[in-house]
C-alpha cells in the first residue's frame, strides 16, 4: 500500500465523511420515490443539499458479496466473494485502508457483515478485531444484524442486551418469525409484520443510533474521521416501532408488481417495511444532529445508501438474490463539502462507485485494482453521465442493464436445479439458467420476457455481446504478490 506524504494542515483541512448504510432498501420506497408514499423527512433533506442518484445498482443483490464489492472497489468475480459464505482476504486492499493511510480515524458503529456470519461467530473477540483492523479500521462497534442473535452469533448487539438483562426477551419476540439460521417450530415468514413490543431503547436501530452518536459527541482528535454506521434494517424481520407504523394509519400502499397471487399478509408487510424505513430515517436525523452540535456540517460529506433492495412481493418474491429492479437498484444520495446541492442524477451508476468517490471527495488516492468510478464530475455539476451500462453478478448469473435494456443471463430466483441454498451458495462453476430480456422503457415493471420473441433474437445477441464485453473488461485477477514501482517517485 502507497504512504501518502501529507503535511499536517492538508491532513487537517480534509472533509470527515459519514458514510451511513442500511440493509435491503429498495430506491422507490423514499420520499421522492414513485412506488406509494414512504416519509423520509431527513433523507429527502439530505438529498435536497446534495445529490440524488435515481438509477444506482449494486454489484451483487446480497449481502456480503455487495459489501465485500464496495469494500474492495471489485466485483465477486475478482475478489472471490461471490456470496454469503466467502469474506474478503484479511488485508484486502480497498477505499478505507487508503482513508485511513491518508490520516483519517476511522470507525465502523454496526453491521459491516465484512466477516461470515456463521452460528458460532463472535464479532466481539480479538480474530475478529484483528481481521477489521486489517481492513483499514481503527475502531470497531460491529453487529450482526435483528434475529441474528437468536442463532447464538456474538455482537456489540447481544452483549448490550446481554448487560441488561435482556437477551431472552428480544430472542423471544424474534422467534416471531421463521429464520433458516435458527431451529425451533414453524414461524411467520420474515417478511411479515410484528411491531417492536419491547422497550424502544432494547431495538436495535436505537442501539446503533445512541452508539453513533456518543461516539461523535466525544471524538475529539485533530484527525478526519471516516464513521461508517451499518443500520441492519430494514432488511427482515419487518419489526418497525409502532410509533412509526402510525404514520401510515391512513396511507393506502400501492400493489407489489407483477400478477402473483397477494398472501394474506403482504400488504400489511409493506407498509411495516415503509414504517421500519421512516424509523431508520428518524434515526439518521439524530446523527445528522450530532454531527451539527460538533459545528461538522460544512465539512463533511454524507453519503447514504443500501446494499441490496427488496422485492417486497414484487412478482410474488421476497427478499432479493435475483435480477429484477426490486432486489438490484437502491437509493443513493451524496451530500456536503465539495457536492453541488439539489440535483437528481438519472445516470447510470454503481455502488461499486462509492469507494473511488469517497477518497477523491477525501483528496485521497484509491488503490490501483480499485474498479469503481469516481461520482465527483455527477457530483460538482461537470457532467450528466457515467456509465454506459450496469453489472450485477450473483454466482453465475449475470446482468446488464444500459438504460433501456436489461438482459438477466440467468436468474438465481428462478433456477430449478438442486444446488443447495440457492440464495446463499450458488456456485461460479456451472452454467446459468436461460436468460431473459425486458424493455424497461415500455415495460419498467418487467412483466415481458422477450428472450424467445423472434422479432428479438438480434436484440438478444446485442445485448449478449455487450454482458460478455462486461465480463471481459470486469476481469482482473488480484495479483498474488504486487512488488510496487520500478522506479522510485
Amino acid at each position: 500500500m502507497a504512504n501518502f506524504d501529507l503535511a499536517e494542515s492538508t491532513i487537517a483541512s480534509r472533509p470527515n465523511v459519514v458514510f451511513i448504510f442500511s440493509d435491503q432498501h429498495r430506491w422507490d420506497f423514499m420520499g421522492y420515490g414513485d412506488n406509494g408514499q414512504t416519509f423520509t423527512p431527513n433523507l429527502d433533506k439530505l438529498g435536497n443539499n446534495g445529490v440524488i442518484f435515481q438509477k444506482a445498482y449494486c454489484p451483487a443483490p446480497l449481502c456480503c458479496p455487495a459489501r465485500a464489492a464496495i469494500a474492495s472497489g471489485r466485483y465477486g468475480f475478482n475478489t472471490g466473494c461471490f456470496t454469503n459464505l466467502h469474506q474478503l482476504p484479511p488485508g484486502t486492499d480497498g477505499y478505507v485502508p487508503r482513508l485511513r493511510t491518508a490520516g483519517y480515524r476511522t470507525c465502523a458503529i454496526g453491521k459491516t457483515h465484512m466477516e461470515i456470519h456463521a452460528y458460532d461467530s463472535d464479532l466481539t473477540g480479538e480474530p475478529h478485531r484483528q481481521y477489521m483492523d486489517s481492513l483499514g479500521w481503527d475502531e470497531i462497534r460491529e453487529v450482526s444484524g435483528g434475529m441474528m442473535c437468536v442463532t447464538g452469533i456474538r455482537c456489540a448487539y447481544s452483549e448490550f442486551l446481554r448487560e441488561r438483562g435482556a437477551l431472552d426477551s428480544v430472542k423471544n419476540y424474534y422467534r416471531h418469525w421463521h429464520y433458516f439460521m435458527s431451529t425451533g417450530v414453524p414461524a411467520d415468514h420474515p417478511f411479515a409484520l410484528h411491531p417492536w413490543e419491547l422497550p424502544a431503547e432494547l431495538q436495535e436501530t436505537a442501539f446503533l443510533t445512541s452508539s453513533a452518536c456518543d461516539w461523535l459527541a466525544n471524538y475529539n482528535s485533530a484527525q478526519p474521521y471516516f464513521l461508517f454506521l451499518g443500520y441492519p434494517g430494514p432488511h427482515s424481520p419487518t419489526e418497525p416501532n409502532p410509533d412509526f407504523l402510525k404514520l401510515y394509519d391512513n396511507e393506502p400502499d400501492n400493489l407489489p408488481w407483477g400478477d402473483a397471487p397477494l398472501a394474506s399478509w403482504t400488504l400489511a408487510a409493506r407498509k411495516g417495511y415503509r414504517a421500519y424505513i421512516s424509523q431508520i430515517d428518524h434515526a439518521i436525523g439524530q446523527v445528522l444532529a450530532a454531527v451539527d452540535a460538533r459545528a461538522d456540517r460544512d465539512n463533511t460529506v454524507f453519503v447514504y445508501s443500501s446494499d441490496h433492495g427488496e422485492m417486497a412481493g414484487d412478482h410474488g418474491r421476497f427478499d432479493k438474490t435475483c435480477f429484477y429492479e426490486g432486489s438490484l437498484r437502491v437509493p443513493l444520495i451524496i451530500s456536503g463539502s465539495g457536492v453541488k446541492a439539489a440535483r437528481k442524477s438519472a445516470a447510470l451508476v454503481e455502488t461499486l462507485d462509492i469507494g473511488k468517490t469517497i477518497n477523491e471527495l477525501a483528496g485521497v488516492k484509491p488503490h490501483r485494482l480499485d474498479q469503481g468510478r469516481s461520482l465527483v464530475p455527477l457530483l460538482k455539476g461537470q457532467t450528466d453521465t457515467h456509465r454506459e451500462s450496469v453489472y450485477t453478478e450473483m454466482g453465475c448469473d449475470k446482468m446488464i442493464f444500459d438504460g433501456r435494456y436489461k438482459l438477466m443471463w440467468g436468474d438465481p430466483g428462478s433456477d430449478k436445479r438442486s444446488l443447495g441454498r440457492l440464495h446463499l451458495d450458488k456456485p461460479v462453476d456451472i452454467p446459468p439458467s436461460p436468460a431473459r430480456l425486458y424493455d424497461l422503457q415500455n415495460d419498467p415493471h418487467e412483466l415481458e420476457d422477450l428472450s424467445s420473441d423472434p422479432e428479438r433474437q438480434t436484440l438478444l445477441m446485442q445485448m449478449m455481446g455487450k454482458l460478455l464485453s462486461k465480463i471481459n473488461e470486469n476481469t482482473q485477477p488480484q495479483p498474488f504478490l504486487d512488488r510496487g514501482e520500478y522506479h522510485q517517485h
